[in-house]
């Protein structure tokens, strides 16, 4: 059921009384009026072990469970707290197992003992990881998450390629994929223009320039066929007050050759780095593909993880959306949401993720010309579909482009990594249930999964009551009450583990798709895929058909309307011995991802219960948040020649600084459970907390290219790792105290930033 008049309510990821402000006379006057409102195979076991020996530190996996009522949950005094290492176990040698002296030897070997902790912990811990792991040309880094995301890439293709899944559907699928047919890209495209009304104007009997309506449905229709993003993004959130109402989302579209606009002069360089694939392109379309996305691009807001979005949302109806030349609402809409969201009216409310991208498109020339539009739209189906074409050269090229993490940094892929990128992009959920018994074994099985992630969750919860609590009473009982109920769900969706629910959502995907045409099983498996899952936002009482965040991704996902976070498997270090004596190694990597995730989303909920209830604890946020800009954006750094433009990464900085505290505590209750004086042997001299901030350190190592890491301090919309590990560090006086660093060094600044909470 849509929202319609009377029904508007408060979003928990965007708050009321925001107002698109437009420059034309004719958008103000429509917008004042307005109310606003994410056993391995042997064989593979010995693959990743020798792996890790030569080219890994760290890393761990979580997995889901059921959310206990607020009586089940345990309570951590904040006595038991400050006590955690008096209440530990009964040993206190340091371990001395095979497990903690490979990874005790593997540390000493990168420690730069010539520097001083105190000088720069990051290039203590960091700078000799870096000399061992080169660069491949033209690549942009190497980090500890990309190596992992690359292995997982690496388990997930193995799986089903040696062994298979229990559908054989998806082992066809991959088979397919990793051995092209000759027509298999052709025929799988030509259907695609068929779905979306583009075979007239690709067959040139549509000459003149297409109508709204026409332009719209086409649109839309690319985004309910093949999930392109050419102009909008598309979503479906809840009315938080009636679980029943839905509201359409606009948001900022995703561009494929850019991540945001071209500096000045930067144009010619830019094209002729991508003339491999422009050549290509040619052959296709006429659209200049390059300058059509730097002019999207410049219509977005500036990089960011969504931290702010909610202060910058608001609600509109659609007969108050702006008019934008060459696109009819309704049409649009209609076409994207189908018979799931009737009727879509004028009195519809919309919910506009990025109101002045909305504006500035309408004051824009980007569809000015249907032609270009079109040729774009042809070219990003192109680069989608690309890892099924049968020419292995031009595959790799458009292939590397399409799914790289930076398109100007692309670096050709093995096929069957292309496979599971594709997977990855359209369905996810059964190739990652398929490797979920290698992943959890490689963690210690389910039950250690699980403990450790039951404990990071009780650390928090206790963190949120002692340190975020103070402001009232009625805050921390909606805060509390909202993390109590949030699903934790790592290695799969919990909607995979009941057999049922994984046949019924398999049904149309897998199940009863014929095989009889590899062209047409495509083509029903990504639209099947993508109706089930927008379905699934449409309809309440369709059971959710699992993760929309992907499982090639080193950070957990946490969206509205934040009833659950995603873990992906890349977020644990599954190279780490399964020694239940190195868990509390694992946590040092997964507790800060999680943390910071869920520091967002509080301060989501937060802005939103401030509106009525007058708090002040988002005031104190942004206070330290501006602290923390302030002092990051003093520093100098690659030889002293670089300045962080902190105004872009400085949301991204504040979580990495709150999801601090609650890891170290989270470390040394684990570590407690180990030892009462937790250490490794070959690393005696180091107390438990040096440990930790060293382990921490060691999971934020990177080797990046320079001219990528130029585009980084500019644009964001996270810092680089020296930042982000000097940077909370700098501000944290348990690290001070554990390294001894004297008022006055580096790391221990006169003036530090901290959360003034409200007493």
């Amino acid at each position: 059921m849509m929202a319609e008049q009377g029904d508007i309510q408060r979003q928990s990821s965007c708050p009321p009384r925001r107002q698109i402000r437009p420059r034309s006379r004719e958008w103000a006057a429509a917008l004042w009026s307005l109310t606003i409102t994410t056993a391995v195979l042997l064989l593979v076991s010995i693959v990743i072990t020798a792996f890790v020996t030569t080219t890994l530190l760290n890393p761990s996996i979580g997995r889901r469970q059921r959310a206990p009522a607020p009586s089940e949950l345990p309570n951590l005094t904040s006595q038991s707290r400050r006590g955690i290492l008096k209440a530990g176990g009964r040993h206190t040698k340091p371990c001395d197992s095979i497990a903690c002296i490979e990874r005790a030897k593997l540390l000493l070997r990168q420690i730069n003992k010539s520097r001083d902790p105190c000088d720069d912990f990051y290039a203590y811990v960091c700078n000799d990881w870096k000399l061992t792991r080169p660069l491949s040309p033209g690549a942009d880094r190497v980090s500890m998450d990309t190596v992992l995301v690359d292995a997982y890439a690496d388990l997930v293709a193995s799986q089903l390629q040696d062994t298979g899944s229990q559908f054989p559907e998806l082992d066809f699928l991959m088979d397919r994929c990793l051995h092209p047919e000759p027509e298999l890209f052709d025929d799988l495209l030509a259907m695609f223009l068929d779905a979306t009304d583009m075979r007239p104007w690709m067959t040139g009997l549509a000459k003149i320039r297409l109508s709204p309506t026409e332009l719209s449905r086409t649109l839309g229709l690319a985004f309910r066929q093949l999930a392109i993003d050419s102009i909008f993004r598309f979503s479906v959130s809840n009315d938080i007050l009636n679980k029943t109402k839905r509201f359409i989302a606009l948001g900022e579209p995703s561009t494929v050759l850019l991540h945001g606009p071209l500096e000045e002069g930067e144009y010619e360089l830019v094209h002729l780095g991508f003339s491999p694939v422009l050549n290509i392109l040619r052959k296709f379309v006429e659209t200049d593909v390059l300058r059509f996305e730097d002019r999207l691009s410049r219509l977005f807001a500036r990089p960011q993880l969504d931290s702010a979005a909610m202060a910058d949302c608001i609600i509109i109806k659609v007969r108050d959306l702006p008019t934008v030349q060459g696109i009819e609402w309704t049409d649009l809409l209609q076409s994207v949401f189908g018979k799931g969201l009737r009727p879509i009216t004028s009195r519809t409310y919309i919910k506009l993720t990025s109101p002045n991208y909305v504006v500035r498109l309408a004051r824009g020339d980007v569809l000015i010309s249907s032609r270009d539009f079109m040729g774009y739209l042809l070219f990003r189906m192109i680069m989608v579909l690309s890892p099924l074409m049968k020419d292995d050269k031009v595959r790799n090229v458009l292939a590397s482009i399409s799914y790289a993490r930076h398109p100007e940094f692309a670096q050709p892929l093995p096929q069957a990594h292309y496979c599971i990128h594709l997977m990855n992009r359209f369905e996810l959920n059964l190739p990652l249930y398929s490797s979920h018994r290698i992943t959890s074994d490689l963690l210690g099985g389910d039950a250690a999964v699980q403990d450790l992630i039951f404990t990071l969750r009780r650390v928090f919860l206790e963190h949120f009551h002692e340190e975020l609590g103070r402001p009232g009473e009625d805050l921390k009982a909606v805060i509390q009450d909202k993390l109590v109920v949030l699903y934790w769900e790592s290695l799969i969706p919990r909607v995979l583990k009941n057999a049922s629910q994984r046949t019924f959502y398999a049904d149309g995907i897998y199940t009863g798709n014929s095989r009889s045409s590899t062209a047409h099983f495509f083509y029903t498996w990504i639209r099947k895929s993508l109706e089930k899952r927008l379905l699934a936002r449409m309809d309440s009482k369709v059971v959710h058909p699992g993760w929309t965040g992907g499982f090639l991704s080193a950070e957990p996902r946490l969206e509205p309307p934040y009833e659950s976070i995603e873990i992906p498997p890349p977020v644990f270090d599954f190279f780490l011995d399964k020694d239940p004596a190195l868990r509390p190694i694992q946590a040092a990597r997964v507790a800060p991802k999680i943390y910071r995730s869920l520091f967002r989303t509080i301060y989501h909920w937060i802005y939103n219960f401030e509106f009525e209830n007058g708090t002040r604890v988002a005031r104190q946020l942004e206070d330290l948040r501006l602290c923390l800009e302030s002092q990051y954006s003093a520093l100098l750094w690659l030889d002293k020649q670089v300045q962080l433009n902190a105004s872009r990464t400085s949301w991204a900085d504040l979580w990495d600084f709150m999801a601090l505290r609650p890891s170290l505590e989270a470390f040394l209750l684990l570590a407690s459970r180990v030892s009462s004086n937790y250490r490794l042997r070959l690393l005696e001299h180091w107390t438990t907390s040096q440990l930790f901030f060293v382990f921490y350190a060691a999971n934020f190592c990177e080797n990046s290219d320079r001219r990528f890491l130029r585009r980084l301090v500019a644009h964001g919309p996270y810092s680089p790792a020296w930042f982000r590990v000097n940077g909370p560090l700098r501000n944290f006086p348990e690290f001070q105290r554990a390294f001894g660093c004297r008022r006055g060094l580096f790391m221990n600044p006169s003036h530090q930033c901290a959360l003034r909470a409200q007493r």
